[in-house]
């Protein structure tokens, strides 16, 4: 059974509760429209990543079926434990190159992309990071981990980081240490100053603090969730290529090869000689984006998201039966099915629906 339709119906349980303790201590921590659109985003992931992690799989196995170094007894637990820690060391480097390099940017920034930090923030994933992230695991295959140790080890540490998208939970003590835990992932989220390119560890936080990329929360200064350069859309399919575009455009209008190239491969807030600054980032003066909505559409919204989400649920218990053509089939009729829900949510005809 594919482990992703387990984390389904567990993610949904626990963003539930999530509200339910929301509630009971008389806080907001979700907006209908962000939540669906998070939702939205993870089962797009999931469609396109189905797909896209034949490339890994095929290529990891390749290179520990030829180059593979030892043998690992996969019934002594020092395997797991040797292969989880490699893993998020390499995941550390992973997600870190995908915050420093503009070109992986554009793959990861969707997860950021959201102005809310909740459960279901977690699963606002990237639908295009499969083409880059097997290089970072190479090594591991190298090592000869077996493949079935590559994937649950993977699995585990994408699992952990579901729970630390949360605000509802403080600082841990000691464990902030040593773990990745919402106070210091919280940071990880922020578009303030002091959180930019911090806190990249997937279950451990010990990287960070190595290689100098650590950052406490801080109670005098609260997080202002985002990016810099904001979405400003409810489309899934939008978020998963705005970047791409805005790099597209910057490398059209920057004069110089030279300059060209930066616009790829430099960090996301680069700028060629003489470019206008960039404005200063003042917390207080944020404002989330949000857009008018009659109710019957957040109704729309809802009912649509659950029928993506029951589809996908099918999708991944048939996928293993189905040939490579209704595959591609059903992946691209709910791409165009998230695609049309996302314009739909910003109409400007049911916008001004909303104010009649």
């Amino acid at each position: 059974m594919n482990p992703f339709l387990l984390v389904v119906p567990v993610s949904l349980l626990m963003i539930a509760v999530e509200l339910f303790v929301a509630h009971r201590r008389g806080v907001q921590v979700y907006r209908l429209k962000d939540s669906i659109t998070s939702l939205n985003i993870g089962a797009t992931s999931q469609f396109v990543i189905t797909l896209g992690a034949f490339i890994s799989v095929s290529m990891y196995t390749l290179i520990l079926e030829k180059f593979g170094a030892f043998v690992w007894d996969t019934a002594n637990p020092l395997t797991w434990v040797l292969a989880l820690v490699l893993y998020d060391f390499f995941y550390y480097w992973v997600h870190r190159t995908g915050h420093e390099v503009n070109f992986f940017w554009a793959s990861h920034v969707i997860h950021h992309s959201s102005e809310e930090f909740n459960l279901s923030t977690a699963l606002r994933q990237s639908a295009t990071g499969f083409y880059f992230k097997w290089v970072f695991y190479i090594p591991l295959a190298l090592l000869g981990f077996p493949l079935k140790v590559f994937l649950a080890v993977g699995f585990i540490d994408l699992v952990y980081q579901i729970w630390v998208h949360t605000r509802l939970v403080g600082r841990l003590g000691f464990l902030e240490w040593f773990l990745v835990t919402p106070s210091n992932h919280r940071v990880h989220h922020g578009q303030n100053d002091y959180c930019l390119d911090k806190n990249y560890g997937g279950i451990f936080s010990v990287w960070d603090r190595m290689f100098g990329t650590y950052a406490d929360e801080r109670a005098s200064e609260p997080v202002v969730y985002g990016v810099r350069k904001p979405l400003h859309s409810w489309n899934p399919i939008w978020g998963n290529v705005n970047h791409y575009v805005l790099i597209w455009q910057a490398v059209r209008s920057t004069p110089g090869w030279r300059n060209k190239l930066m616009c790829v491969f430099a960090g996301p807030s680069w700028q060629p000689a003489g470019a206008t600054p960039l404005p200063e980032f003042v917390p207080a003066q944020f404002e989330r984006f949000d857009t008018p909505a009659p109710p019957w559409m957040l109704w729309v919204g809802l009912i649509s998201c659950a029928l993506g989400l029951l589809v996908l649920c099918y999708y991944l218990a048939v996928q293993k039966n189905l040939g490579t053509g209704p595959s591609l089939a059903i992946a691209a009729g709910a791409l165009l099915f998230y695609f049309v829900v996302g314009l739909l949510w910003q109409s400007p005809r049911i916008q001004k629906a909303a104010h009649v």
